[in-house]
This record gives structure tokens, C-alpha cells and sequence, in this order.
């Protein structure tokens, strides 16, 4: 492929026709620069589906900010999503913020456009279409987050109204686009917010089902997969990733890890100890509590089986399973493990997993150990206080034999 001209752009000009197109995801990418009138510029990244789409996403989006009173000079009569584009998205990617709270900003982003890939999925009260001045007058603002809380639920209302006050509303102040940031003493109504079908977490597996589930995870062949009728994957890309959920869902079982605790982490992170346990070491940055911890995987032929994993080559422990070189998109990932749970309900009969996932192991784990690990421990081994622990993670089902459930865990 031909080197893309580096000719400085003029006031104006951007450089989506010269720029190359690059798989990326699900999809393809574009990275591609804009000179606005006034002299700056700005670098972006578009994604699509096809080649096509990506350039012709990437010229709207060009349009946008050229359309922009003053070429980046804001006004109250500028787009309201030519603003977002230009200054809240790269506000949220350029903070420090651990990465499932970026996914979530980003989703709430999303969101305030009226864009979430739903079908029949109508935001008719988005910031689309409304300039700067109308887009931060209070009933719009209101409208917007109660229609989010009502399509999406109250979480990701709450998430968006975050996002609309630090990294818009917020910045518009700086430009002297607005005097008051309307959101600071905005009330929103999230009565009338879509409730959950479920919520995921607060299940526990009883002994025997924890031990059926183990026995088939390990006993799981990562080659049963179909060759693919069509699409970019081939089947040996399949059966690395069947392979990964596999791993993934053990050491869960085994660690009471969160998702993005485990799936995030590089290999520098783990390790054996002298016992042969394979370590997890999770800095203060990377958890949800922002306390460090060492969390061992409690069973010996799953520690023997993860640690295959720090010789691949890989600076990550679960890599993208079609470029072992970069981490696997979440999205991508978690769709996949939410199939993997689908197949372990109807193989193993364990109805919760039709709904619950990875989550459900904290809670397990909690209720497993509660008789045999002091709650001391087992607070530091999850990342909890002792009071969360005990009301969230531990489910009232039977903790007989919890101790040789322990044993299982260690036998060989």
C-alpha cells in the first residue's frame, strides 16, 4: 500500500482522499486529518462497515466542522454535534479513566446523538439537529435524559447526564458559548425509566452445579465449531476464540475476577508463584475500587492452563482472536462469552445462565468460600469492603460441603 501524502493542509482541506482505509474491529477505519479556517487542526478516526461507507462517514463529518461559524470559533448558532464530535469525544479518550468507564461515556455519547444501533429505537429528543443555544436550554436537556432513561434505562441516563455536563456543557462555558451550566442543578425524572428484565450478579451456583459447570468447561472440545458459511473469520480464527471464552469463563470461576479485571490485562500482569498459581496483579488504576490486589486462581489445572497462555507471544492474556497483537474489542468479546453461557445452561442445566454471566462468579465464589476463607480474605480476594460483600455477593443458596468444594478446587 502507497504511503498517504503528508502535504500540509491548508485551511479547509482535509486529507480523507489521501488517507487509506484499515480493518479495524468489525469493520474498517479511516484516520484523517482537517485544517479548519482558523488555522487549527484536528486528527480523527472514523469507523464503518465497508470501505465506502467509512470515507463517506468521514466527509460528513469534515462537513460538520467546516460548517461551524468560524471554523472552530463556537457559537450558540453552531451544530451541536459537530461541537461533541470536535471537543466531548476527544475530551472523554484523552481523560485518564479506567476503561469500562470510558466504554460507558462513550455509550452515553452515543446516546445524547440519538445514536445506539437499536432497531425501532426512536430518540426523537436527541441534541441532533439542534444548535449549541438550543441544545443547552434546560427542557431540551431534560427531554433528551428522560427519553435516554426511558429507551435505555436509568443508568445509562445517569451516565448521560455526566457526560452532557463535564465534557459538553462544561467545555461551552470555556468557549463562552453559555454563561451557567444548565446541568448542574438539572432535575431529571428517571421515574418513568425502562426497567431491567434482571439484574446480573446477585445469583449464586450451588456445589453441584459449580462442579458440572467446571467438569464441562474443562472437558469442552474448542474445536467444535462449524466452518463459517461466510464473512471475514475463518475457522481456525473460531476455534481461538471458542478456546479464549473457555479460558476466560474458568478463570472467572476461579478468581471471582471482574471482566474487564481479567480480559484487560497484558501478561506482564500475571504469572506463576513458586507453587506453581497462576497470579493475577491487578494495580490501584485497573480496579473498580482503586485498591490494588494479588488474586490467585484456586485450582491447579486451570492455573496449568492459563499459564499456556503467557508463551503465545501476546503482550495480552486474552488477545483479539484474529490479531494476537491487540486487545479484543469488549463488545466483540462479550457477545461471544454470552453464547458460551447459553451453551453451559442448556449442557450443564443451569438456568441462570441463560441471563447472568461473568459477574455471577463473584457471587459464587463469595457464597462458596463463606464458610472456609475469613471474611478478611475474602474482601481483599474480590476487591470489596466487608459490608458489599455481604449484602451484594453473597446469595443465600446451600454452603454444605463447602469445604470440599475447596478441595475440589485444589485436587491433582
Amino acid at each position: 500500500m502507497a504511503r498517504a501524502a503528508t502535504t500540509k493542509l491548508e485551511p479547509g482541506q482535509h486529507s480523507i482522499d489521501r488517507a487509506h482505509p484499515f480493518e479495524y474491529r468489525d469493520g474498517w477505519a479511516l484516520k484523517w486529518s482537517i485544517r479548519l479556517e482558523n488555522g487549527r487542526l484536528i486528527r480523527k478516526l472514523t469507523q464503518a462497515q465497508t470501505k465506502g461507507k467509512v470515507r463517506a462517514r468521514a466527509k460528513v463529518t469534515a462537513a460538520e466542522l467546516l460548517a461551524a461559524p468560524g471554523g472552530g470559533r463556537w457559537k450558540g448558532t453552531s451544530d451541536t454535534l459537530a461541537y461533541m464530535d470536535a471537543v466531548t469525544l476527544p475530551m472523554i479518550e484523552g481523560e485518564r479513566l479506567a476503561g469500562s468507564t470510558t466504554r460507558r461515556y462513550k455509550l452515553a455519547y452515543e446516546l445524547l446523538r440519538g445514536s445506539c444501533n437499536v432497531e425501532k429505537c426512536k430518540h426523537s429528543h436527541s441534541l441532533k439537529g439542534l444548535s449549541l443555544r438550543d441544545a443547552m436550554r434546560p427542557r431540551a436537556l431534560t427531554d433528551c435524559l428522560e427519553e435516554i432513561a426511558k429507551l435505555h434505562g436509568a443508568v445509562n441516563a445517569k451516565h448521560a447526564k455526566t457526560v452532557a455536563k463535564k465534557y459538553l456543557a462544561t467545555p461551552l462555558k470555556v468557549d463562552e458559548v453559555i454563561e451557567h451550566n444548565p446541568l448542574t442543578d438539572l432535575d431529571v425524572d428517571l421515574s418513568k425509566a425502562k426497567k431491567p428484565r434482571y439484574s446480573r450478579g446477585g445469583r449464586a451456583l450451588t456445589l453441584p452445579e459449580y462442579q458440572r459447570v467446571i467438569a464441562w468447561l474443562l472437558d469442552a472440545d474448542p474445536d467444535d465449531v462449524e466452518k463459517p458459511k461466510r464473512g471475514r473469520w475463518s475457522r481456525e480464527t473460531r476455534i481461538i476464540e471458542r478456546k479464549a471464552c473457555l479460558d476466560i469463563i474458568l478463570a472467572q470461576a476461579t478468581t471471582g475476577l471482574r471482566t474487564s479485571e481479567l480480559c484487560l490485562r497484558p501478561t506482564s500482569d500475571c504469572g506463576l508463584d513458586d507453587d506453581g498459581t497462576f497470579i493475577v496483579s491487578l494495580s490501584p488504576e485497573v480496579t473498580k475500587t482503586r485498591a490494588g490486589r494479588v488474586v490467585p486462581v484456586l485450582a491447579p489445572e486451570i492455573s496449568t492452563r492459563l499459564a499456556e497462555r503467557l508463551n503465545t507471544g501476546s503482550p495480552w492474556l486474552f488477545p483479539s482472536p484474529s490479531d494476537s497483537s491487540k486487545l479484543w474489542d469488549p463488545r466483540n468479546r462479550d457477545r461471544k462469552l454470552a453464547l458460551v453461557y447459553k451453551e453451559i445452561a442448556e449442557q450443564c442445566d443451569v438456568e441462570m445462565f441463560q441471563e447472568e454471566r461473568g459477574h455471577s462468579w463473584r457471587t459464587t465464589n463469595n457464597t462458596l468460600l463463606y464458610d472456609v476463607l475469613p471474611e478478611a480474605t475474602r474482601t481483599r480476594l474480590f476487591g470489596h469492603t466487608a459490608a458489599v460483600n455481604r449484602q451484594h455477593y453473597t446469595a443465600v443458596t446451600s454452603t454444605e460441603a463447602v469445604v470440599s468444594a475447596a478441595a475440589v478446587l485444589r485436587q491433582k
